[in-house]
């Protein structure tokens, strides 16, 4: 008898720690900020969720794989992108390789090696010479990579990405911008992995919104 009343309570507690995350709401200026000037997406007909990193951030380390594994699961109607932050020499540098190798075809294999590199192999990395030599060793051409670098169009993005980084006003990366609307930092939601529960919460909040125009 114990036992099967042991069950029936274990059962009623999981049945309402799911109800409550159900219904939980994160609360704006605590869980996340409004944007005072929204940001204008890149993708108007879905919602775009915008990851601001940088390659030199050992928090945007730590947060890589479970950014990953999250934007794999994503519905149609959200797109994930990324926006380099560009706060210092090295961050810059960081920044026009993201937009080096995304021109080259060659991001999807190298972004993450980029992170182990300076963070796990402790590789000094904050030059083109020096970022060109690390990744030769995986396929890339030095002479291509230093001419896609210095290209106008990587240029340009570079400009552009500072710009929507002074948009986004965050205190610190990483940070997620939800729909040119939210941002949410770790500091706000209490931790890496809760930044994307919070984030769950303002696409749907954003798709509700939506769907009632």
């Amino acid at each position: 008898m114990k036992s099967v009343l042991s069950l029936v309570l274990c059962l009623g507690l999981i049945v309402g720690q799911g109800a409550f995350a159900e219904t939980y709401q994160y609360e704006e200026g605590t869980h996340y900020a409004v944007l005072p000037f929204p940001i204008k997406s890149r993708h108007p007909d879905k919602i775009e969720v915008t990851e601001y990193f940088s390659y030199g951030c050992p928090h945007c380390y730590e947060f890589d794989p479970l950014v990953n594994a999250w934007k794999e699961n994503l519905p149609d109607d959200v797109v994930f992108t990324r926006t380099p932050a560009i706060w210092n020499h090295d961050y810059e540098v960081f920044a026009q390789t993201y937009y080096t190798l995304l021109a080259m075809g060659m991001l999807d294999k190298l972004h993450s090696q980029i992170f182990q590199a300076i963070h796990a192999e402790h590789k000094d990395l904050g030059s083109d010479q020096a970022m060109a030599k690390y990744l030769s060793q995986f396929g890339v051409d030095p002479e291509a990579f230093a001419k896609t670098y210095s290209s106008f169009g990587v240029r340009a993005s570079l400009q552009q990405a500072d710009a929507r980084g002074k948009a986004f006003r965050s205190g610190g990366v990483p940070a997620i911008i939800v729909d040119g609307k939210y941002r949410v930092e770790g500091s706000m939601a209490g931790s890496n992995s809760n930044m994307l529960r919070v984030v769950d919460f303002l696409i749907e909040k954003e798709r509700a919104a939506m769907q009632a125009q």
